[in-house]
């Protein structure tokens, strides 16, 4: 018989290997000869617990009980592990293992895995990725068309590139705050002073934001964004942001309820107190991305005024491309 001493350390080795199994969500199972179950160890909650002296048929359902014999025979007849995995319901969810089965000398011993919570994370991260490949398809594409289109409107290599850099930078800037939002987009107020601050205007003060402050879809950040850049160059070099230029800007938003169905938001920019001079009449790049590319892309539409003292921009948003 085992000194007393020895079965106190068998014990304390048995709780802790008992313990490691459940931290890591791993059942010990194993069979006789007859296939009846002689160990169970660590079996999970939801199981039948008393399953020692009983087959495959008596401890789980039809359809695994069928599958883990199949597999439990053909480990005896190669002698090779086997391995499958199954799910069982647990209350509205479903619990997912995978299993190994290992033959020996006195049966088969099988090594039971949880794996449902890596299994989640798994999907999880194919579905971001998914959307991180759909998303960087999305934004190459609008690249490749500001590119084209700037080079289109473009008389000199230096006037392309300064343009182009500077509509790089404001999809840029819109990216990586829709990325700090998880992909969830970009609230309304903190997109426009981004891209207000981003092409160097240091007459901030002279702009007045109000109105609603609703969460903008990515799509919607992007172009919107793009939109706030030309308008706000523009106010730079021609108009009410220009040094010494005595103008102001006011940039207002609101929910425009129509008959019943779902508010669009209708986004007004509104320069003042300036004298619009030939450069900013004359058909640009910039004119197109606030007339068609913007508001096509968020199927809503435009309207772009220019006169004698003011400029007057007016986007409608549609509900889909934002959240209040």
């Amino acid at each position: 018989m085992p000194p007393p001493a020895l079965n106190q350390q068998s014990n304390m080795r048995l709780r802790a290997l008992s313990a490691g199994l459940r931290e890591q969500g791993i059942c010990i199972l194993h069979q006789d000869r007859h296939y009846h179950f002689d160990l169970a160890e660590n079996l999970p909650e939801s199981w039948p617990q008393d399953i020692l002296g009983l087959a495959e048929s008596a401890a789980f359902p039809p359809d695994i009980a069928s599958t883990y014999r199949a597999n439990t025979e053909q480990a005896r007849r190669s002698g090779a592990e086997q391995n499958f995995h199954f799910d069982i319901g647990e209350g509205l969810r479903r619990r997912v293992f995978e299993v190994r089965l290992q033959p020996d000398v006195d049966g088969v011993l099988g090594i039971i895995a949880d794996v449902t919570e890596s299994r989640a994370r798994e999907q999880a991260m194919s579905a971001l990725l998914r959307e991180v490949s759909h998303r960087s398809k999305n934004l190459l594409a609008i690249v490749q068309s500001v590119a084209m289109q700037t080079a289109h409107h473009s008389s000199t290599i230096k006037g392309f590139l300064d343009k182009f850099r500077g509509r790089l930078h404001a999809l840029s800037s819109t990216q990586d705050l829709v990325t700090e939002s998880n992909w969830r987009g970009t609230y309304l107020h903190t997109l426009i002073t981004a891209q207000l601050t981003r092409v160097g205007s240091n007459r901030l003060a002279q702009v007045r934001i109000t109105g609603e402050n609703p969460l903008l879809g990515p799509n919607a950040s992007l172009h919107i964004g793009l939109a706030i850049h030309e308008l706000g160059a523009n106010a730079v070099l021609h108009g009410a942001l220009a040094d010494n230029a005595p103008g102001h800007v006011w940039v207002d938003a609101t929910l425009v309820d129509h008959s019943g169905q779902e508010a669009d938001l209708v986004i007004e920019w509104q320069e003042a107190g300036i004298e619009s001079g030939d450069a900013l009449r004359q058909p640009h790049f910039g004119t197109l991305v606030l007339e068609r590319i913007v508001p096509l892309s968020v199927g809503g539409s435009a309207q772009f005024l220019i006169e004698p003292d003011s400029v007057r921009y007016r986007l409608v948003v549609p509900a889909d491309q934002f959240e209040i």
